[in-house]
């Protein structure tokens, strides 16, 4: 079962993937391909067998969540049998997902797009500020959806490295190995 998630964390890293570089050229897909939105849905699918993974992992259950790890040492633990090219991803999409998220901060500053009264218009907390040309509105639209996928793509690829098929076998071992 945990293969399962797996994959459909590695599809959702791919999908997110290529909506955030269609989302980079300007274009936005939310008209043409509704379903979009469905990979937001997606995350909390393989995001809950993972926590429920991590729950289960013997080294996590014998120092607990909220012992005096460092980072290092949690996602140590949190990546132990994982390949070091999974991890490497984890952390890559980790790390732009932070340098992502500023980089839509600084162009969403200005306010959210919206169609007010068949007008395109641009708006902060219902007051609008300015009219907005229809490419200008889906340019915004298009910075939304990847302000949006930077975040999907780090969630699925970290949940990617925690689903990692091959650790359940190393976990076992491991369990199998404190009770001898």
């Amino acid at each position: 079962m945990k293969k399962i998630f797996f994959f459909m964390a590695a599809l959702g890293l791919v999908l997110g993937l290529m909506v955030h570089v269609i989302s980079l050229l300007g274009i936005y897909i939310g008209d043409t391909v509704p379903y979009v939105w469905a990979l937001h849905a997606g995350v909390f699918v393989v995001w809950l067998p993972a926590i429920l993974t991590l729950k289960k992992h013997p080294e996590l259950q014998q120092k607990g969540f909220k012992s005096n790890m460092t980072p290092k040492q949690f996602y140590g633990i949190l990546f132990k049998g994982t390949p070091p090219a999974v991890v490497a991803i984890s952390a890559f999409f980790f790390a732009y997902m932070a340098i992502n998220f500023i980089l839509f901060m600084q162009a969403s500053m200005a306010g959210m797009p919206d169609i007010i009264d068949g007008k395109y218009v641009l708006h902060n907390h219902g007051e609008i500020i300015r009219e907005l040309t229809e490419a200008e509105y889906f340019k915004m639209e298009a910075n939304t959806i990847r302000g949006f996928s930077g975040h999907w793509m780090a969630f699925y690829a970290v949940a990617m490295g925690i689903l990692w098929p091959g650790k359940e076998s190393e976990g076992v071992r491991a369990e199998a190995q404190g009770k001898a």
